[in-house]
């Protein structure tokens, strides 16, 4: 078995994806890590101020928006399935899109900046052809995880014995953390997960298995699985804020 300070990537940027003058992202998508990341297919954290890409189709996947706490506008969601709601700051909205679904999503007023992450994530085999399907979790409903100089909000998944209420479709965390300089936080990772770790803002150093990574803004890394269960310190070199998402690798989809 390979150890596991072997199975941390090279810290990689996300590519800048620029749409006009209203949209920009770090875009994030395997070919950047030469393998998948997880079970992670893509992940942009974008910037936008008009409606950009209108009424589009996913299949066998999850699409999960979530918006980030000093956002300026909550995003509006509309689908085939009836939901036309905002996400606002801090909320997440998870759509399984199963079998197919359509949405279109923009700022609840132009002009005004949504600061907020899109993520496909692979859905399990079993679960590509359901009927498709949506889950909302509103901000206050966000679970935290806070000690000295840190605080997690554990949107999906568990953190210790703190577990977000949302029930997925299949197991995975999602984490957004904040530490000031200085300060430390230990992140356990089960047995044979994967993951995508991310600098939203600010440096900070990352640890596991005695390898010493440092990760500057707008870089992320991939955690490839391990035979044990293990866990990652991570130490901010400034006041930082981090995404981790985690879960079992799954096979192939098409988004």
């Amino acid at each position: 078995m390979s150890s596991l300070a072997s199975t941390v990537s090279t810290p990689r940027r996300g590519a800048p994806l620029v749409i006009g003058e209203h949209f920009f992202a770090y875009s994030f998508r395997p070919n950047a890590f030469g393998e998948p990341m997880g079970p992670v297919l893509m992940v942009d954290h974008f910037w936008m101020k008009r409606q950009t890409f209108g009424l589009h189709r996913h299949e066998g996947i999850s699409a999960i928006t979530y918006v980030f706490e000093d956002s300026q506008s909550a995003h509006m969601n509309e689908d085939t399935m009836g939901n036309n709601l905002p996400i606002r700051p801090g909320d997440l909205h998870w759509m399984v899109a199963g079998r197919g679904a359509e949405h279109n999503e923009k700022p609840e007023v132009d002009d005004t900046v949504v600061h907020a992450l899109q993520i496909f994530v692979d859905l399990p085999s079993l679960k590509k052809e359901v009927e498709p399907y949506a889950m909302h979790l509103d901000s206050a409903d966000v679970p935290q995880y806070l000690q000295e100089g840190a605080r997690v909000r554990v949107v999906a998944g568990k953190f210790l014995d703190v577990v977000s209420p949302v029930a997925l479709p299949q197991p995975f965390s999602f984490f957004d953390g904040h530490i000031a300089m200085g300060a430390s936080i230990v992140i356990p990772i089960p047995r044979a997960w994967e993951g995508w770790f991310y600098a939203v803002r600010g440096t900070i150093q990352f640890e596991v298995a005695g390898k010493t990574l440092p990760l500057a803004q707008g870089f992320a890394l991939v955690l490839r699985k391990g035979s044990e269960a293990w866990s990652a310190r991570v130490t901010a070199k400034e006041d930082a804020h981090f995404v981790m998402l985690a879960g079992p690798r799954s096979g192939e989809a098409q988004f």
